[in-house]
């Protein structure tokens, strides 16, 4: 096992690796960030921009609640897919191959309903830290942060999942915290050029948000959403394969002593 002081979490190499995956598997990121991740996604915009206009007027109807709730789940579903086949192209990238869509979905549909149940628990208790005290909240998010991948990858169970993220997380909490302040600021750059765009090319308007309904801005909202969604999944697990390296050591490093 490689001790935390052979080398140390790096920022730099999270991003190298993430962006490594995507460009050498592209059809597998991108393509379950497309289909798993953009159009559940898209699916629940259109519905919220249909109704904007009864959502205005007044409470929309009990059919309409419904709807958008089947829609979330089967967002959060997808997600978990998403998170899945990403985590597994992540790790088969660190181990010097390429994971073919089958492997990742096989794994995906394995693991699913865990990381289900993981991601719930993860959200309501970043959510709870964050209504009670922004601290706490935030404390939770960056010591849990790889919990979704470790779900997938490492067989620990639910609650152990949680406990090796905290294992895992323990002594690079603030270059993750500072990882996680880089992304908003990323974020909050591209929704402004975004909705820069979306206005002066599109015509989206937050007070008129049924006028996105055109084929123009259906493809637009797929295109940002598919590489957002894609970029976000890629970071979360090469975040995950990073500190796994720094803590386990190499997964070539453990290969080999186990043929010497």
């Amino acid at each position: 096992m490689a001790e935390l002081g052979d080398r140390s979490v790096s920022i730099g190499r999270i991003f190298s690796r993430a962006f490594g995956v995507m460009g050498n598997n592209p059809g597998v990121v991108f393509g379950v960030a497309l289909i798993l991740g953009a159009g559940p996604q898209l699916l629940y915009t259109l519905l919220l921009g249909t109704n904007a206009a009864r959502l205005q007027q007044g409470p929309l109807s009990v059919a309409v609640i419904g709807a958008a709730l089947l829609v979330f789940l089967v967002s959060i579903v997808s997600r978990s897919l998403v998170t899945g086949c990403i985590t597994r192209a992540t790790v088969a990238y660190s181990e010097g191959r390429r994971a073919s869509l089958g492997e990742c979905l096989s794994v995906a549909l394995s693991r699913f309903l865990p990381v289900i149940v993981v991601s719930l628990l993860f959200g309501l208790a970043v959510i709870l830290g964050m209504v009670l005290l922004v601290v706490p909240g935030v404390m939770l998010a960056v010591m849990w942060a790889v919990v979704v991948p470790i779900t997938v990858e490492e067989r620990t169970g639910i609650f152990g999942a949680f406990g090796r993220a905290q294992d895992l997380t323990r002594g690079a909490r603030w270059k993750i915290f500072g990882l996680f302040l880089l992304l908003i600021l990323i974020g909050m750059g591209i929704g402004l050029v975004v909705g820069l765009v979306s206005v002066m090319m599109i015509g989206i308007s937050y007070t008129s948000p049924t006028v996105s309904l055109t084929t123009s801005a259906i493809l637009f909202n797929l295109i940002v959403t598919t590489i957002g969604s894609a970029l976000w999944a890629s970071l979360q697990t090469a975040l995950f394969v990073e500190l796994r390296e720094w803590k386990d050591g190499p997964m070539e490093t453990k290969l080999g002593e186990i043929f010497e």
